[in-house]
């Protein structure tokens, strides 16, 4: 559980970073170079730390775990393009939707049944509908294509973390975050490619980096936490990312704090109590 807790931390942190740098630079740009430096990372920790491997045993296994690695592609440039246009409270409410997203999959598929789940499940609703309802009287109107973003976002990483942790019975957990980030790259470069953008200078002193460093982290206790408990308990302890994203959000870039964050994010943090 602690593993959950501090991937959460990080994230929390990659959230705030993703949000400065991406004011300087264009979406895709930082992806690339992140996803550079974090394939670099995992490759060296590969090399010196893992003597075998357990590679695809048959090529439906190798087909899901690259159609894994695909949808968390796409919700990271979903993700991107969103919390570019929209304020970190904004997706911060939409990565709560994943949490439903979850536990309605494990109830249903898995037979695992959240404890009131119906209760839960209004109350997240409830606070998620009390955050959009009064984001209509902000002076700054995010647009419907900012919301498709962070709504296809919030489906991509629930899809994502549900199968791999089916991928994490089988294969390492260093072995699918590489594998990850090395589809991450692939999917951004050939973007940047076919958008005709062009890429950061790899030697550009920027915050890349450390964000790099962070997310390699988030990722790895991440996937740990992941593999230990299910998704909808990783899903459940990541809400705490929300808490330290809202904190640091409003220390760091001064981004303000209206009382029905509070009001909503206590509505659906209960939720997710009476969920768990």
């Amino acid at each position: 559980m602690e593993y959950l807790v501090l991937s959460s931390l990080f994230f929390a942190f990659s959230n705030v970073l993703w949000k400065w740098i991406v004011s300087d630079y264009l979406p895709l740009q930082v992806i690339v170079k992140r996803s550079i430096i974090t394939c670099f990372i995992g490759i060296i920790v590969l090399i010196f730390k893992y003597d075998n491997f357990n590679f695809y045993n048959t090529i439906g296994q190798a087909v899901f775990v690259n159609l894994t690695c695909l949808i968390g592609a796409f919700g990271l440039v979903f993700m991107i393009y969103g919390i570019k246009q929209s304020s970190l409270n904004t997706f911060i409410h939409y990565s709560l939707v994943g949490s439903t997203v979850t536990a309605t999959y494990l109830y249903l598929v898995e037979g695992i049944i959240p404890k009131n789940y119906a209760l839960g499940i209004s109350c997240i609703a409830l606070g998620f509908f009390i955050f959009l309802w009064k984001q209509r009287h902000n002076t700054k109107v995010i647009s419907f294509s900012t919301h498709r973003y962070l709504f296809s976002m919030a489906l991509c990483f629930s899809a994502t973390a549900i199968m791999q942790w089916y991928n994490l019975k089988t294969y390492d957990l260093v072995f699918l975050a590489v594998h990850q980030e090395l589809v991450v790259l692939t999917v951004a470069g050939f973007m940047l490619y076919f958008l005709k953008q062009s890429p950061i200078p790899f030697f550009k002193l920027d915050y890349i980096p450390v964000m790099a460093l962070v997310v390699s982290f988030a990722i790895v206790l991440g996937m740990y936490g992941l593999k230990v408990t299910n998704p909808f308990i990783s899903s459940i302890i990541s809400l705490t990312s929300s808490i330290f994203t809202i904190i640091l959000a409003v220390i760091l870039l001064k981004e303000d704090f209206k009382w029905y964050y509070i009001v909503s994010m206590l509505t659906v943090l209960y939720g997710a109590w009476l969920l768990s």
